[in-house]
């Protein structure tokens, strides 16, 4: 076995993580893409939005657009080297049936439209190309195997 002298295991890993979770960022946003699709073939396009108001001031967070709930769906990566999060994310404050839509509870009308689960089911070959990908190599280190 070969003895490689002055190797600096630290940036080398550093190297690893920086390229992994790049490829999997790749892998989160074809899944939201893919949870974009599901929900837009699963809500009724006719429907207006329509919004709840309060002695005659519309409640922001209460109006219903059928179609905001896709524009909300995203990924997000923290940036820091020590969580290495990646979220899929979906809803906000103006968009908060999310759960909802997935899972259909509270008494929601219409019951489930899942699109969460079914992306992710969907996704299995695309997620591991994605990961799979590249060259395999990092810099400085391409003589190594």
């Amino acid at each position: 076995m070969a003895k490689m002298i002055g190797w600096n295991t630290a940036e080398f890993e550093a190297q690893c993580i920086g390229v992994t979770m790049d490829r999997l960022e790749v892998a989160a946003q074809i899944i939201a893409e893919d949870m974009k699709r599901i929900l837009a073939s699963k809500i009724n396009p006719k429907h207006p939005p329509y919004a709840i108001t309060r002695h005659n001031q519309p409640q922001i967070w209460m109006e219903r657009d059928p179609g905001a709930l896709i524009a909300t769906i995203r990924v997000v990566r923290k940036k820091d080297s020590a969580s290495r999060n990646i979220w899929i994310m979906a809803g906000n404050f103006k968009t908060w049936w999310a759960l909802q839509a997935e899972y259909g509870r509270g008494g929601w009308k219409g019951g489930p439209r899942s699109f969460m689960r079914p992306a992710m089911k969907n996704a299995g070959n695309a997620i591991q190309t994605a990961l799979e990908g590249g060259s395999g190599q990092t810099k400085d280190f391409e003589g190594y195997r």
